[in-house]
């Protein structure tokens, strides 16, 4: 009985990310030469997996930092053209057009190069109080500033709050996230839609739904979205692309800040998305 206990043990370690050495010795010397064998393998298999993970986040941040320079050259000279009073305004709609793409390009780049430092733990967070309805209610007056022509009204509610929705997190990454999810909405409705923002207080998380009254999304799609991983954590079907970056983010974020994500169907008709973060005790004057 004696000689299964370092079998035992050594089976028992092997999903452990340590090595694992059972001395070969005994009439089991041929098992634990197996459990042996099969632990050198799976280190192994944690190395490559490893290196590999890194090669995709340098790699990643190789071609984000590359793209840079070359983009905002051509943006430079596209916006030259665009406020040349010279030009034709064929000429200058074009040029407007490519200092427009240019822009989604630039921030395609940024979100993928965050969104890589999360998932590979390279992000460093930069923890202070945050009063989250304040972040809210500013992401909320810039969308509504930006909206010249009136395509997105947002209306902003709350419920139950009676202290200030105070957390400890990250003030870019969580602005971050809000802005996300304002714009998650904007991007899939090009026609126009009503954005509804409502910040609730829940036991001792604040919870924030961004709903909007637009195309909204099949069951189907909502249960990949729910289920599937993104493009980015795969290596097929990478054409299967979900919302693209801008949810995974918030996922991200959100994850690192012990908080909760969900998606839903909202009762206005269109998208849902609502985040849950814990919130710290505070004094009222703590604004």
């Amino acid at each position: 009985m004696q000689a299964f206990s370092p079998l035992a043990k050594g089976i028992q370690e092997l999903p452990s990310k340590e090595p694992v050495y059972v001395p070969e010795k005994g009439v089991l010397s041929g098992l634990a030469r197996d459990i042996n064998h099969t632990s050198e393998l799976l280190q192994l298999q944690q190395h490559q997996l490893e290196r590999k993970e890194t090669a995709r986040a340098n790699w990643i941040a190789g071609v984000s930092h590359d793209i840079r320079t070359p983009l905002s050259m051509a943006m430079g000279y596209a916006t030259q053209i665009m406020d040349d009073v010279s030009v034709s305004a064929d000429v200058h709609k074009k040029a407007s057009v490519i200092v427009q793409q240019s822009a989604k390009m630039r921030n395609l780049i940024n979100d993928l190069n965050l969104a890589s430092k999360l998932e590979y733990n390279m992000q460093s967070l930069h923890v202070e109080k945050i009063n989250l309805l304040a972040l809210i209610r500013q992401v909320s007056a810039d969308f509504m500033n930006a909206d010249m022509d009136g395509h997105y009204p947002i209306e902003f509610h709350t419920e139950h709050i009676t202290r200030p929705c105070m957390i400890k997190g990250d003030t870019s990454l969580i602005k971050r996230a809000v802005i996300n999810l304002v714009q998650n909405s904007i991007n899939h409705n090009a026609d126009g839609c009503s954005i509804f923002i409502t910040v609730k207080e829940q036991g001792q998380n604040c919870i924030l739904m961004v709903e909007d009254n637009g195309i909204g999304i099949s069951e189907n799609e909502l249960d990949k979205l729910r289920h599937n991983p993104h493009y980015m954590y795969c290596d097929s079907k990478t054409s299967d692309q979900l919302h693209g970056l801008g949810l995974l983010i918030v996922r991200q974020v959100i994850a690192n800040h012990n908080g909760t994500f969900q998606i839903d169907h909202s009762v206005y008709g269109g998208f849902k998305a609502s985040i849950s973060l814990p919130m710290i005790i505070c004094n009222p004057t703590d604004r």
